[in-house]
């Protein structure tokens, strides 16, 4: 490659950028959080009956999450406390391989991660080798994850 072409890659670059075909960045950071919120709403929807007989408590907390490009941005934490012990579905950020968000699901006893996919469906992540496998989140898909980081 020679000088001339590294330079025109990079004036190509800097016209793509000055002229608005650059990535919003805040837009991704709101997408982001509306589909986590939008997460949780689906969990206290599975959840409702446990909710409503009082098995399961769900409550929420503030923590802040710094991304490249997106700086530090505020955003919640569902906790579900379920007698003495507590799961807490924690995001992790935006920008991941293989997805549009990452939120973990954290137990006592392990952790696994969701996944945001296009469309706003969220997935598990089953396994990571020898290839990934995701399931779509549902009621028995989240009951499953739940008593891998719980315990049965």
């Amino acid at each position: 490659m020679s000088t001339e072409q590294l330079h025109e890659f990079f004036r190509q670059k800097g016209v793509k950028s000055s002229s608005g075909q650059g990535i919003d960045w805040e837009a991704r950071k709101r997408e982001f959080i509306d589909s986590v919120e939008e997460l949780y709403r689906t969990v206290e929807e599975y959840l409702a009956d446990s909710i409503r007989d009082n098995l399961v408590k769900v409550s929420f907390s503030s923590k802040q999450i710094t991304e490249d490009y997106m700086g530090t941005y505020e955003i919640r934490e569902m906790i579900l406390d379920v007698g003495d012990e507590r799961a807490i579905l924690s995001p992790k950020g935006r920008n991941i391989v293989g997805g549009i968000g990452r939120v973990d699901l954290v137990g006592p006893i392990a952790e696994k991660t969701l996944v945001a996919q296009p469309g706003g469906r969220w997935s598990i992540v089953v396994s990571r080798t020898p290839s990934l496998k995701i399931v779509p989140l549902d009621p028995s898909s989240l009951l499953t994850a739940l008593q891998e980081v719980m315990g049965p």
